[in-house]
């Protein structure tokens, strides 16, 4: 990155790279206490490394010895089209058919930060999982390995930062005792985060993987998390309110009131500490990857399940722990249930989430040994299209108090990590 590009993108830092949106300093009153240290504290180093060995023991994908790449990396991979892909349609760039055979070679490009571990596996752009089999191959040539042992060093030569110039009016967004440790962390993780070409939802895996990789300063990106989620209410909602009512009409004007009163008074912001927004954080992001069950992905369904269920706050005072079962069972419904289901199993198989087309590419032999070569895009059939036969049987469950019964279960509609309002706070759910 050219240092030029770099002060852009510090210079909106409250927008780019912490997530922030546009927020003037003022507000409401600044709370008072001592002022944090500019560096975690043991204490905190010793809390982030414990939620990190909770996600490892659940199963996360350990980066023990592996070698870490930032940038562009090409991935040729060769399968059957009919079959599922091993990675997303929307990445592939290429597809090449091969003589006599219906297996396609399919070439993908992917930016951000990528680990090839142990095993010869490897986690592409810290989102998705991919092993090469004979003859696949991965390209780094375009971009650049990371040599865990400098990375600060490297980062802060390649993109200099001047915390107090480039981003000192996202610092006065921050309650008094934490803008030294807020001027801190961009003048040490700014550079990292661009460095390894991430993206805000990418720093939260990426604490565990480089981590594990080796790289002794990863929970320092905590601090990161904490700062991006200080500024989003939707983020901070769901383990500060509970009991929300169930508006059937889609309105929730008064969680949009709530929102509104919380924005007057915020700035200024107070960050969580850094292993409770890890620790939330990572159960925000792993239930993402529980709605992609079925597609490519970096944790299979049930570890994204169990990693989930170990990030749940001590004693589960929300009850997460059986909304995670509960989406962790919608997700193992089939997108289209039998034909001629009941009412109820369509519903329970309706997603609240739109789905992306799937592009597949096919080769077939022809006359005289030429090859063709179709494309097509697929979608699974929606699960529920209303039928007028099903108007007494909808009406009823909807004349309870709680808007729904038990006798039409919706598991895919229900996540608790977001509110029913505003779906940009955290990914979608069925």
């Amino acid at each position: 990155m050219k240092v030029a590009t770099c002060q852009v993108v510090v210079a909106g830092i409250a927008c780019v790279l912490w997530g922030l949106p546009a927020l003037a300093a003022g507000g409401g009153a600044a709370t008072q206490g001592p002022e944090l240290p500019v560096r975690m504290t043991d204490s905190e180093t010793k809390a982030v490394d414990a939620v990190v060995a909770a996600a490892k023991g659940a199963g996360f994908p350990d980066a023990k010895g592996a070698t870490v790449y930032a940038g562009k990396i090409s991935v040729l991979a060769t399968f059957d089209p009919a079959k599922p892909a091993p990675l997303p349609s929307a990445a592939s760039t290429m597809q090449e058919s091969i003589p006599n055979s219906k297996d396609m070679t399919y070439g993908y490009t992917f930016e951000g930060l990528h680990f090839k571990l142990a095993d010869g596996s490897w986690i592409i752009s810290t989102a998705y999982r991919f092993k090469p089999g004979d003859g696949d191959k991965v390209d780094v040539a375009d971009a650049k390995a990371v040599n865990l042992d400098t990375l600060l060093e490297d980062a802060a030569k390649e993109v200099p930062i001047d915390a107090e110039k480039d981003a000192g009016k996202y610092l006065d967004t921050f309650v008094p005792q934490e803008r030294a440790r807020a001027k801190e962390t961009i003048t040490r993780m700014a550079p990292v985060v661009q460095y390894l070409h991430m993206g805000r939802e990418d720093t939260i895996p990426a604490v565990v993987l480089l981590q594990e990789a080796g790289w002794k300063h990863s929970g320092e990106l905590s601090l990161v998390i904490a700062s991006t989620r200080a500024s989003s209410y939707w983020q901070l909602y769901p383990w500060t309110v509970t009991g929300t009512t169930f508006d059937p009409t889609g309105e929730y004007a008064e969680l949009n009131a709530q929102e509104a009163a919380w924005r007057k008074t915020h700035p200024p912001l107070t960050s969580e500490a850094p292993a409770v927004a890890l620790r939330r954080g990572l159960f925000r992001w792993c239930r993402g990857q529980m709605n992609q069950a079925g597609e490519p992905e970096l944790l299979p369904l049930e570890v994204a399940t169990a990693v989930s269920k170990v990030m749940v706050e001590p004693g589960d005072p929300q009850h997460f722990a059986a909304l995670v079962d509960v989406q962790a069972a919608g997700m193992r419904l089939p997108v289209t249930p039998p034909e001629k289901a009941d009412l109820a199993a369509r519903l329970a198989s309706w997603e609240l989430r739109g789905r992306q087309p799937q592009m597949v590419v096919s080769s077939g032999g022809g006359a005289g040994g030429v090859v063709s070569m179709s494309t097509s895009f697929s979608m699974p059939v929606a699960a529920y299209v209303p039928e007028k036969g099903d108007l007494d049987a909808l009406v009823a469950p909807w004349v309870g108090q709680n808007g729904l019964t038990a006798d039409i279960p919706l598991p895919r509609l229900i996540d608790a990590s977001m509110s029913p309002t505003n779906t940009s706070c955290a990914p979608s759910g069925r």
